[in-house]
């Protein structure tokens, strides 16, 4: 079966948006940020990713002046004040309340601990915009500990005082467990010390399934991510080092540009722009824009890997411990800053890439295919607000993908797609087998026709119903 582009499609999660504006206002969760509500049909049109090559600023990830205080619980209660509905899921915790209406993003949340009586002297995490003061509010797994009790409480600030609601106990669940697979080594001379091959025909779910992986111990070689100028094959741009080894496509794009964000050489290139709530022109959500955070992938000056979430705002990029939680339909928050919705986290990458979402962190799996109350391609848990072609348990498709195991090794995956001999994997599946691996984190790259693996002059991978892709971003491996 031909294979069927998706980089082109999720790029419009990003091209339908224009630069947010330079100058900080008073209130950044709350700004409006100027955005073409249509994409262009003319793809000559579509606003230019940046390609800024200057460093970029670090960004303090200290908190503490900017935690507002927390006032004694016991005292500041307001009379049945409480959680309107609270529920555990494998991923999350889903929690419903009630605000004083029009409140303003950044002045209300959940906060929560594992011996009671939380406050925001712990840990929290602020809201989605406050509305008509329903807040549905979902709350990610990579902040917990899987299968851990929390307590967790409603704040609000009013004035200089914090007011807490009444406490719930929630367990948290288990995200799937690995999906094991045999895997055959495979030997080839090109290969320095350090980086191994492997290939599986197991199959998955039922179905034919090839895919391949390289993983490399970074004390002997080098991860690099590369963003040329314009879109050049991955046989083209593994030629252009004679020290690359290994390579796989990397990130989303559009019309020869990063859809994202890409790091070569501590630069950074591109964005991370508001995002549709759906690509479907029919669907309402067509013309609501969300902000969102998407999954990164990369080293530090240390070679020490691993995937974060990231978020442009003021030409600046901010790192997270978690997504910006926002659920279609549900919850949808206002603009991300240093303090909002989570404080950033100090992460200087040298090389990394973009892309998602984010199939593991910290070993957990931290999205689900389970749908909130609207059904359809309303998900609870696509924070990243992936779009109907990429995220969905029945998108199976080739699939390319990036990750890191506890010792520091890096793995590089790939996965034939929509042939006989091997349809694919959805996103649920792929995230388990790279647990099996023993990934701790890994990111979901772009597949579809633009999947294929450089090992030497080698391409791996199935080439029959469309030849090798040009793509904007790849990364890989080098020796040094």
């Amino acid at each position: 079966m031909k294979r069927i582009a998706i980089s082109l499609l999720a790029f419009v999660l990003l091209a339908a948006c224009t630069p947010a504006p330079k100058q900080p206002v008073a209130d950044p969760s709350e700004a409006p940020v100027s955005v073409d509500p249509l994409p262009s049909e003319d793809p000559s049109s579509a606003p230019p990713a940046s390609s800024d090559p200057s460093p970029d600023p670090p960004v303090s990830a200290d908190p503490s002046a900017e935690t507002p205080e927390s006032a004694d619980p016991s005292a500041d209660v307001p009379a049945g004040w409480q959680f309107t509905s609270a529920r555990a899921t494998d991923c999350s915790f889903v929690l419903t309340y009630e605000v004083p209406a029009g409140m303003k993003s950044g002045t209300f949340g959940i906060c929560w601990n594992r011996d009671g009586d939380p406050t925001l002297e712990d840990d929290f995490i602020y809201g989605p915009k406050g509305g008509d003061g329903q807040i549905f509010q979902v709350l990610p797994n990579s902040l917990f500990e899987e299968g851990g009790t929390y307590v967790l409480k409603a704040f609000r600030m009013e004035g200089e005082e914090t007011l807490y609601s009444e406490a719930v106990t929630l367990q948290l669940g288990y995200s799937p467990g690995p999906m094991d697979l045999e895997w055959t080594r495979l030997q080839r001379d090109v290969l320095p010390e350090g980086i191994e091959l492997y290939a599986t025909t197991s199959p998955v779910s039922g179905r034919p399934f090839h895919a391949w992986y390289a993983i490399a111990d970074l004390s002997r070689v080098d991860f690099r991510v590369n963003a040329p100028d314009g879109a050049s094959t991955i046989e083209a741009q593994s030629q252009a080092d004679p020290n690359c080894v290994v390579l796989v496509n990397g990130g989303y794009f559009y019309a020869g540009a990063i859809a994202g964000l890409a790091y070569v050489a501590g630069r950074s290139y591109g964005a991370v722009n508001q995002s549709r709530g759906s690509l479907r022109s029919a669907d309402p959500d067509y013309k609501e824009m969300y902000f969102v955070t998407r999954g990164i992938f990369g080293v530090d000056k240390q070679g020490t890997p691993a995937a974060n979430w990231v978020g442009s705002r003021y030409e600046k990029h901010l790192f997270y411990d978690c997504p910006l939680p926002s659920v279609r339909g549900e919850s949808k928050y206002g603009a991300i800053s240093a303090t909002y919705a989570r404080p950033v986290i100090d992460w200087a990458p040298e090389y990394a890439v973009s892309a998602g979402p984010v199939l593991l962190k910290d070993g957990k799996i931290p999205f689900s295919f389970e749908q909130t109350e609207k059904g359809g391609e309303y998900w609870l848990n696509n924070y990243e607000l992936m779009p109907y072609d990429i995220f969905g348990p029945d998108v199976i498709c080739d699939r390319t993908a990036v990750g890191c195991l506890p010792d520091g090794r890096v793995l590089l995956f790939i996965c034939d797609g929509r042939i006989s001999d091997s349809p694919g994997l959805n996103l649920m599946e792929l995230a388990r087998i790279l647990k099996g691996l023993g990934c701790k984190d890994a990111l979901n790259l772009d597949g579809g026709g633009s999947t294929g693996m450089m090992v030497g002059t080698e391409h791996i991978g199935d080439q029959t119903a469309e030849k090798s892709r040009a793509v904007v971003t790849t990364a890989g491996f080098y020796k040094r």
